[in-house]
């Protein structure tokens, strides 16, 4: 499995608060069956804007530590940037941390975007649409957990069918998050629209990685190709900068 949401570096944001923590964080999701892990550093958020040399440098003493360590994870870098209005212009001027650079050979590139807790802003379509204008496309981070699609999953749905990719938090399957979560993701997953199961794991025990028994219950609600498609087809496109499974 491919889990592409995941703050695993070491006192970067909210995630790992130490190197000791990383390496726990990476050899449970390596027991878990996950092969390959990216790294999502908060960016150009109200508290973490963690800056790309930072991040770079960050994950490359983490792969030595974990190689040191006998832990087989192949660990990857992206971001999680805090939605914005102009997100067009940042991604012009080459400051968007995405899954693949652009010079992945079909040059596709796309960038996980997390939505206020509270909200999603009323002008987020349009803005998401210039942001394709610009090459790269949207993956809305866990929807489910927001409110303003707990009793309107359709609209998650709807920004999907505009070229969003959407992004379900593994814990809200398994029941870690409020029932209203729990609820959204079902729907998403009836609706055959979650298109990453990710972690979005924090800590070695509060909020810890593993994919294995959300993807059990995605199988469940959604079918084995619908699991299989969330958790390694389509993130293994999205790290080589590739078209996705089933598109032109």
């Amino acid at each position: 499995m491919l889990d592409l949401h995941a703050h695993v570096l070491p006192a970067l944001d909210d995630g790992a608060r130490d190197l000791a923590e990383a390496l726990a964080m990476l050899r449970a999701a390596a027991a878990d069956g996950t092969k390959v892990l990216c790294a999502t550093p908060h960016a150009f958020g109200p508290l973490y804007d963690v800056d790309r040399a930072r991040a770079e440098a960050a994950v490359e003493a983490l792969r030595a530590a974990a190689a040191a360590a006998g832990i087989a994870i192949d660990l990857r870098l992206g971001g999680e940037v805090w939605y914005r209005t102009d997100l067009d212009a940042l991604a012009r001027a080459g400051r968007l941390p995405t899954f693949s650079p652009a010079a992945a050979p079909a040059g596709r590139r796309y960038v996980l975007i997390e939505f206020p807790p509270t909200h999603v802003p009323p002008e987020a379509s349009e803005v998401l649409f210039n942001l394709r204008l610009e090459g790269v496309t949207p993956v809305i981070a866990h929807p489910e957990r927001n409110p303003s699609f707990w009793h309107r999953p359709a609209d998650a749905v709807a920004l999907r069918a505009q070229g969003a990719l959407l992004q379900v938090t593994a814990g809200a399957l398994t029941g870690a998050f409020r029932d209203d979560a729990r609820a959204c993701a079902k729907a998403l997953a009836k609706a055959g629209a979650i298109d990453l199961l990710a972690s979005d794991c924090h800590h070695a025990d509060r909020r810890p990685p593993g994919l294995a028994s959300a993807r059990k219950v995605l199988e469940k609600w959604a079918g084995r190709a619908a699991a299989e498609r969330a958790t390694e087809t389509l993130p293994a496109a999205l790290l080589a900068g590739a078209a996705l499974p089933g598109a032109a």
